[in-house]
């Protein structure tokens, strides 16, 4: 008897046509392959562009945008975050990385992602803000969750890691919160191998998310770093 087998279906298949190609050797024949060159600001603003946001910000990873986007809102040891229950394992993992403690509320049945029903139950005096994953691509339902953020005093952050482009209500995601972010990992829709990127509105935001990538260094003293920091740049390449 033969053996039924089911078809394998990828997660994603990176489409790397002749354009990627001729853009890393334009990166490499120009000899900038670290975190400072022509691509990086390109892809910056085009980025922005297309989030529908003031501004964005590349960094090395999606794991390391969550990291970037909670430092730069000030959470800290002793703070809590509400994130979905389901959820990749770096939603939780980053809120951890700041000390911070991930309390988990459920998932709307038809979407998977965060029931607005479920936040409240979990709120407390250290609450601080809300992850909302867009997850497999669908938004969240923003509105009722940025009633309640707001209700509370609460910041936002929207994990766009599965979500490029996508819109609720005719918005693109990633400019509905305080902070969006997102990754570029192998299986995205949109792919630099690895890589992440933050997008805001606040001109605020942005100064402090740039001095916390780049080792905390002041954009206007060259190696004076009145902050502590982090090396989460993105390459030239990437």
């Amino acid at each position: 008897m033969t053996e039924n087998k089911l078809p394998y279906l990828p997660v994603a298949l990176p489409d790397l046509s002749e354009l990627e190609r001729d853009y890393v050797l334009q990166a490499l024949d120009s000899t900038w392959i670290s975190s400072t060159g022509e691509f990086v600001d390109r892809f910056e603003e085009g980025f922005a562009r297309a989030c529908g946001t003031r501004h964005a910000l590349s960094c090395s990873n999606g794991t390391v945008a969550l990291h970037l986007a909670l430092l730069t809102l000030g959470a800290e040891a002793g703070d809590e975050v509400i994130i979905p229950s389901l959820t990749f394992i770096s939603t939780a993992n980053s809120v951890r990385y700041v000390g911070a403690t991930p309390v988990f509320a459920d998932v709307d049945a038809a979407t998977w992602c965060l029931d607005p029903a479920k936040i409240e139950a979990g709120i407390t005096e250290k609450t601080r803000g809300i992850i909302v994953v867009h997850l497999y691509g669908h938004p969240a339902d923003m509105d009722p969750i940025k009633a309640i953020a707001e209700r509370h005093g609460l910041w936002i952050i929207e994990d766009a890691a599965e979500a490029h482009f996508a819109r609720y209500k005719g918005q693109t995601v990633g400019g509905i919160g305080d902070i969006g972010t997102f990754s570029f990992y192998g299986n995205k829709t949109l792919t630099s191998g690895e890589g992440g990127a933050i997008t805001f509105n606040r001109d605020d935001l942005l100064q402090s998310a740039r001095m916390l990538r780049g080792q905390g260094m002041d954009p206007e003293r060259r190696y004076y770093f009145p902050i502590i920091g982090h090396n989460f740049r993105l390459t030239n390449i990437a």
